[in-house]
């Protein structure tokens, strides 16, 4: 397979599945913030879980796809090897991760306000607190953990993009190794010497 066809597809299907993680980080920031209450947590915990079997599909659909145009062109002697699939589920897995990364970042700081999304998290914890009714000496170590995180500084575009890429990289890799061994095909050699034999 040429080089410009692998690229091509690995950069449109991991823009398509960046698409779609990048769509529920912006549902789930947009929950916390504006949802502010335990039960959108729920809701959250739901959609999370929904996401993840949903990134697991994805990467099997377009590995499997990829697959069948590899084993398509290798009409001589087709086949699609491990490698070959867990390596793809990989790098479109990381590509999801970088677009996931920089739409996250934009839309946490320019749209809705990285101070915004500290003080509703802060909120809906401090709200388990007061629910669970924990030992003061708990509560009071809690609440300085709070502050920390209150006080620290909005995370960099380049520290947000690196922890997002090795956050899917270790994703796809796991992902992948599943994956890869349901769309291996490993190359049938008597069979094409025997439709060779019947031709002549």
């Amino acid at each position: 397979m040429k080089t410009s066809v692998l690229w091509n597809d690995i950069l449109t299907k991991g823009a398509i599945l960046g698409g779609v993680m990048l769509a529920s980080n912006i549902a789930e920031t947009s929950m916390l913030i504006y949802g502010g209450t335990i039960g959108w947590m729920g809701a959250m915990s739901i959609e999370c879980l929904a996401v993840m079997a949903l990134y697991c599909y994805l990467i099997y659909r377009f590995t499997s796809n990829y697959a069948k145009l590899v084993i398509s062109e290798r009409k001589d002697m087709p086949y699609f090897t491990y490698g070959n699939g867990y390596s793809y589920a990989v790098m479109i897995s990381i590509l999801a991760g970088v677009i996931t990364a920089l739409g996250s970042h934009i839309f946490l700081n320019y749209v809705v306000g990285y101070d915004n999304y500290v003080t509703a998290t802060i909120n809906i914890a401090q709200s388990a607190i007061s629910q669970a009714e924990l030992p003061s000496a708990m509560v009071g170590q809690y609440e300085q953990m709070l502050s920390a995180i209150q006080q620290q500084e909005a995370p960099s575009m380049m520290s947000r993009l690196f922890g997002s890429i090795w956050t899917y990289l270790l994703a796809g890799s796991f992902v992948g190794l599943i994956v890869a061994a349901f769309t291996k095909r490993e190359p049938q050699m008597f069979d094409n010497q025997n439709e060779q034999n019947d031709e002549q």
